[in-house]
């Protein structure tokens, strides 16, 4: 098994939806998201950037230690965001701190910024955006792939942007959003459900929807990172947020702070997500 094998198989487990506990309800986040900018008086006086306390956190040091957030939405969703720091990541294993959206047609993807094992005990910093179909959740979605059959629901992106580096930073906040693009044809062809698996042949064209899962930092500057499925669906029903550990690495380990859900259903205009679950 290589790597994004490994980091699949650990990825899927725990991030379907639980029975959802300690519901809470939250003031509406701001529409210019949770960064704003305030000018010290005095001359030459630095533009300095405040940021409210957190909606929540997951992770080592909080009291409640369920790692998965869902958000009560409607059902029609055609995108979603939230802002994330990562305060603390664990120095061994997986770390995988991602948004993750559930569509109409029983596919789900997650998408979010990765702290691996590299080469030499060296850290690599990644994204990853992508997807399988639901079978049940945990290792099942994995081990029971049926590449021909799924790939009539979703195709994953190529090399590259289904696990692409970026040197993304603990302290930094980034936006991470997802987001309906337009309807596309696939032509038939030889495909990879996932890349590093095997080629198969798609006889026939295919009617897709683009969706765009974007992480771009806040508050300094810097290059967004942009990754592209492609999915049957035209809608997702759910979106939830949360921390993933494993390989070495523990919950206890990890922090990441939470601010400004929203989301944007068919025909709507972008609103916030202000009840929200821990799982």
């Amino acid at each position: 098994m290589n790597l994004i094998e490994m980091l699949w198989l650990i990825a899927v487990a725990g991030c379907q939806p639980l029975n959802a506990q300690t519901a809470q309800t939250a003031a509406p986040a701001a529409p210019a998201g949770p960064t704003q900018p305030t000018v010290a008086t005095g001359a030459g006086a630095p533009v300095v950037a405040v940021r409210p306390p957190a909606l929540f956190g997951i992770g080592g040091g909080e009291r409640d230690r369920q790692t998965h957030i869902a958000f009560e939405t409607p059902k029609n969703l055609i995108s979603a965001s939230v802002h994330v720091v990562i305060d603390r990541t664990a120095g061994a294993g997986l770390n995988f701190f991602a948004l993750q959206v559930d569509f109409e047609n029983a596919t789900w993807a997650h998408g979010g910024v990765q702290d691996v094992d590299g080469p030499d005990g060296t850290r690599t910093h990644q994204i990853n955006w992508g997807g399988l179909v639901d079978r049940g959740g945990g290792t099942a979605d994995y081990e029971e792939e049926n590449d021909l059959v799924d790939l009539d629901k979703i195709q994953n992106p190529p090399v590259g942007r289904h696990v692409g580096p970026y040197a993304w930073k603990t302290g930094v906040e980034y936006e991470y959003v997802v987001e309906r693009g337009g309807r596309i044809t696939l032509p038939p062809g030889d495909y990879r459900l996932i890349p590093g698996k095997p080629l198969v042949h798609v006889d026939h064209p295919r009617q897709m929807w683009e969706w765009r899962f974007t992480v771009k930092p806040v508050s300094e500057p810097g290059a967004p990172f942009v990754a592209v499925l492609y999915d049957a669906a035209p809608t997702f029903t759910a979106f939830y947020v949360w921390n993933e550990s494993g390989y070495g690495s523990t919950d206890a380990a990890q922090h990441t702070s939470w601010w400004a859900p929203r989301y944007t259903a068919v025909g709507g205009t972008p609103q916030p997500a202000g009840t929200w679950s821990r799982f």
